[in-house]
C-alpha cells in the first residue's frame, strides 16, 4: 500500500488515508482495503488523465520494481513522501532501474516539446512545417551522442544537401530558359547581317564552354584521378588510391 502512496501523494492526500490503514489491526485493514478497492483503481484512472498520468505511473512502476527502494517507501512517513524527501533514497536505486528512469525522463522531454510545438501553433496560427521538431538529432538522448545521433544527422545532411542541389539544377535551368529566350528577341530586332554576327558569336560561345575541361568536385574520384595524371604524371589506368594518399599524405 506504501508504493501506492508513492503515486497517489503526487496528485491528492489518498496518501494520508493509506497510511493510516496501513496501521490498523489485521481485520478492520483488510476490510479497509476491499472498501478502498475500488476508489484506489478509480485513482489509477485519474492519474492517466494527468497530463503527465503516463510518466508519473511509469516512474513509479520503475521505482516500485527496485526491492530495496521499495522497502524504504514502506518505513516512509507520508509526508516525507508528499515534500519529496524520500527522493534522496534515488542515489540507491539499481543502476538497470535508473537507466531505465533515465529513459523515461528523455521520453517525455521529448512528449513535451511537441506538446510546446502544438500549443505555439494554436496561439499564433503558424504554419506548422515551420515548426517541425528538428529530426538531425536524437531528441530522447539530450546528454549523450550516441549512433542514432551519428544516423540521424547523416541522413538529414544527405536529404537536405540533395534538396539543395535539386533546387540549383532547377534555378540554373531556368537561368538558362531565360537567357535563350532573351537571346531570341533580340535576334528578331536585329537586321540580318547583325543577326548572323550575332549567331556565329554565340556557336563560338557554346564551342568553346563544350571544349573547356571540366572542374571535378574537389575530392571526387575523377579530381583525383585528374591530379594522378596531371600533377603526379601517372598513367591514367595506374591509378590507385592507396599510392595516391600515400604520394600526398604530407
Amino acid at each position: 500500500m506504501r508504493a501506492r502512496t508513492f503515486a497517489c501523494a503526487c496528485v491528492c492526500a489518498l496518501a494520508c488515508v493509506l497510511t493510516l490503514s496501513a496501521a490498523l489491526p489485521v481485520k478492520e485493514k483488510k476490510q479497509q482495503q476491499q472498501e478502498h478497492q475500488q476508489q484506489q483503481e478509480d485513482k489509477e484512472q485519474e492519474e492517466l488523465n494527468l497530463e503527465y498520468g503516463r510518466y508519473l505511473k511509469e516512474v513509479v512502476q520503475a521505482l516500485e520494481s527496485d526491492p530495496n527502494f521499495r522497502k524504504k517507501l514502506e518505513g516512509a512517513q507520508v509526508d516525507d513522501i508528499k515534500s519529496g524527501k524520500i527522493a534522496r533514497e534515488l542515489h540507491f536505486v539499481d543502476h538497470n532501474i535508473r537507466t531505465k528512469l533515465d529513459e523515461l525522463k528523455r521520453r517525455e522531454l521529448e512528449r513535451l516539446r511537441h506538446l510546446a510545438v502544438k500549443e505555439h501553433e494554436k496561439k499564433t496560427g503558424v504554419d506548422r512545417t515551420m515548426l517541425k521538431v528538428p529530426v538531425h538529432i536524437d531528441h530522447r538522448n539530450p546528454m549523450r551522442f550516441e549512433v542514432e545521433d551519428l544516423k540521424k544527422l547523416i541522413v538529414k545532411t544527405t536529404e537536405d544537401l540533395e534538396k539543395v542541389d535539386q533546387q540549383r539544377r532547377s534555378e540554373f535551368k531556368q537561368y538558362e530558359m531565360e537567357k535563350e529566350f532573351q537571346r531570341h528577341q533580340d535576334l528578331q530586332g536585329m537586321d540580318d547581317q547583325h543577326r548572323q554576327q550575332a549567331e556565329e558569336k554565340h556557336t563560338d560561345e557554346v564551342k568553346k564552354h563544350a571544349d573547356h575541361p571540366k572542374l571535378h568536385h574537389p575530392g571526387s574520384k575523377q579530381q583525383l584521378e585528374q591530379v594522378w595524371e596531371e600533377q603526379d604524371h601517372m598513367q591514367p589506368e595506374d591509378f590507385d588510391p592507396n599510392t595516391f594518399f600515400h604520394l600526398h599524405g604530407k
